[in-house]
């Protein structure tokens, strides 16, 4: 009952929840789902989402959400401006 009151005095002065742990590929994992056929390359995901910016994170991760695999990356817009971008991986 007391964690329920301070997450939601937390939530009401704007401080995030804590993160829900998320199941995430190795690196070796993602490349080995890739060469299966399993997993899109990180590029061919950009290209088929439309996304429009450069990638600036090089701790793209795949990650399980909602029972899809999505890349997560950082992309920086035509302003400058970095947002956290999931894309479907499969």
């Amino acid at each position: 009952m007391v964690a329920a009151g301070v997450l939601t005095l937390g939530l009401a002065f704007g401080v995030a929840a804590p993160a829900v742990a998320q199941e995430c590929l190795s690196k070796r994992e993602i490349q080995q789902m890739i060469d299966n056929g399993e997993l899109v390359q990180l590029s061919q995901a950009i290209a088929q989402s439309g996304v429009d910016g450069k990638i600036i994170s090089s701790q793209a991760r795949v990650c399980m959400v909602g029972g899809q695999w999505e890349w997560q990356v950082n992309v920086m817009d035509e302003y400058g401006e970095s947002k956290p971008v999931s894309l479907p991986a499969q």
